[in-house]
């Protein structure tokens, strides 16, 4: 079939230019050899490795002669912000990063036997394709940013032999327009960059002045790119960059854990289950209920908030105390009901949201889940093994609208009973299947160049909140240099105007939370307005940056 570079993402993509037209040379690079992109006149040092193969040629030149790197290679302002803030003792306004090398790293023994092309099954094609990307913080390691980046060059085409879709492309057919994987081994990208903040000096508290930053954007088409952010106190950032369309979630996630297990131990303990299509295939004739067409929406600009109204959500993160957790457990069950600790949380920030709204013309607002349905599927039809080593998508939003006055004045019990419900109805088996044959009936979207999203999400209607969770997902992510202190997911939304929350086990491990956010300024105002404080700012100090020392590199003992 024919194919060609997928040229849409939703929300709109984290892309660079295409690279010039290079020619890729393997020779091992020499000391004081520099990087030439050409035809540009621009260099950059040579981090090669024997089993790379890199992004742009490779020629000798004399360091009197480089130039500074191209604009797109520098994803950031000058440094000398951050500098200026630490002698005046202030924190720094944001992260600034330069990228020093991007390097192609192919899967170095591709399995036999793998097919060309990949196809993506019909629940990926619900969220579609878009950027996103598991950011972990780390301390310094006692044994240097140096020797972390040397073990993630030597450790990757090991790791993409295992994981093969990754090192491969996103593409879309050239007759249907439906997204694909052409597992061609075209290589991953891996990303060294620096960043002149320490991390004790950063404002963790302003997510898009910290993540935002960290998360360094890259070409469309990509599947996978790993990047490393070494900061000037020694500790770094160590972000997985992916499209949605290979992952969700549990899939992401797993990427972390897989790459701390090979490089503590040499192996897997368990193999990741790739194929995508025939594992949810639909059914003949399909089955699904016709409100599915109501919950979903084509994705265009004139069904779009502009970009302006989507720029003014703020981004912050948080983080919630263990106690604060149980407290709110504890308020948001009866003796009849005990309350998910999600949906506690749900319910108190469903109460923020309904304070925002009040005295606008808003009568409802909308509360949204996304749901991972794999401990529904049904075990005749889905081996539960085979789902657990999956890495495609198997979510599902759940949604429940409401009266403004009636979440204010409702009990937490009831409105965390409201949340369950909702979840509830969306948390079985036939939602996933009836999803699957819906996409199959919808798919002609694609050869049209157009795409689906969940109308809940779009922003327009009654204010809706999305939360994301990831506290069932535990990341180790210690892969021989010590845990990090602070794992998030991070997705630029585009042109899409709901608020969300993503909710993220704190690597502590000791029952508190971290939450990335965007909100509208009037429910920013309302969650640092709560007199309960459920919800703390996360500053460096709350996320163990604030006295950096060497990380201690002994493995950490489970909690679970």
């Amino acid at each position: 079939m024919g194919l060609s570079i997928l040229s849409h993402d939703r929300p709109p993509p984290d892309v660079v230019p295409a690279l010039p037209s290079c020619q890729v040379r393997n020779a091992p690079p020499r000391q004081g050899c520099f990087f030439k992109c050409l035809p540009s006149k621009h260099f950059f040092p040579c981090r090669g490795h024997a089993s790379c193969c890199c992004l742009v040629s490779r020629e000798r030149v004399s360091t009197a002669s480089r130039a500074i790197p191209p604009a797109w290679l520098r994803h950031g302002d000058t440094p000398a912000l951050h500098a200026r803030a630490r002698r005046n003792g202030m924190p720094a306004e944001r992260v600034d990063v330069a990228v020093l090398s991007r390097t192609l790293v192919r899967a170095s023994d591709p399995p036999r036997g793998f097919p060309a092309v990949l196809p993506v099954s019909n629940l990926d094609l619900i969220l579609g394709s878009f950027h996103i990307y598991l950011v972990s913080v780390y301390p310094a390691p006692a044994a240097g940013f140096p020797a972390v980046a040397a073990a993630a060059r030597a450790a990757l085409p090991a790791f993409l032999s295992r994981f093969f879709p990754f090192a491969g492309r996103v593409v879309a057919d050239a007759s249907t327009g439906v997204p694909a994987i052409a597992c061609d081994n075209a290589g991953a990208e891996l990303v060294v960059a620096e960043a002149a903040a320490r991390l004790a000096d950063v404002d963790f508290t302003d997510a898009g002045r910290s993540l935002a930053r960290l998360a360094v954007p890259f070409q469309r088409g990509l599947a996978l790119s790993l990047q490393l952010v070494r900061f000037a106190c020694g500790g770094f950032a160590l972000s997985w960059g992916t499209d949605h369309l290979l992952a969700d979630g549990h899939g992401i996630t797993a990427l972390p854990n897989a790459w701390a297990e090979l490089l503590r131990t040499g192996g897997l303990s368990w193999e990741p289950h790739h194929e995508r299509a025939s594992l949810f295939r639909p059914r003949s004739p399909p089955r699904f209920s016709p409100s599915l067409d109501a919950e979903f929406t084509r994705y265009a600009p004139a069904r779009l908030p502009n970009a302006l109204l989507a720029a003014a959500l703020v981004r912050r993160n948080y983080v919630v105390a263990a106690a604060d957790v149980a407290r709110l457990r504890a308020a948001a069950s009866t003796p009849a009901r005990r309350a998910t600790r999600l949906e506690a949380l749900s319910a108190h920030v469903w109460k923020l949201l309904a304070a925002a709204a009040r005295g606008s013309d808003e009568r409802c607002c909308r509360m949204a889940w996304l749901v991972d349905g794999r401990p529904r599927l049904d075990p005749s039809r889905f081996d539960a093994g085979t789902v657990r080593r999956y890495l495609g998508n198997v979510i599902t939003y759940a949604s429940r609208e409401a009266a403004v006055d009636a979440v204010s004045s409702s009990p937490l019990p009831e409105v965390a009973a409201m949340a369950g419900a909702a979840i509830a109805g969306v948390f079985r088996s036939e939602r996933f299947e009836e999803l699957v044959d819906w996409m199959e009936a919808r798919k002609g979207v694609f050869r049209e160049g157009g795409k689906w999203t969940e109308a809940v999400g779009v922003g327009t209607g009654s204010p809706a909140l999305v939360v994301s969770a990831f506290v069932a997902f535990r990341v180790e992510g210690d892969f021989g240099f010590g845990r990090p202190r602070l794992v998030m997911p991070w997705v630029r939304p585009g042109r899409l105007g709901s608020a969300a929350m993503t909710v993220a086990r704190s690597p502590r491990e000791d029952g508190s939370w971290v939450i990335t956010a965007r909100l509208w300024p009037r429910l920013a105002d309302a969650v640092d307005a709560d007199p309960e404080a459920v919800l703390k700012p996360a500053t460096a100090a709350a996320l163990g940056f604030a006295a950096l020392e060497p990380a201690d590199v002994a493995p950490h003992a489970s909690r679970l």
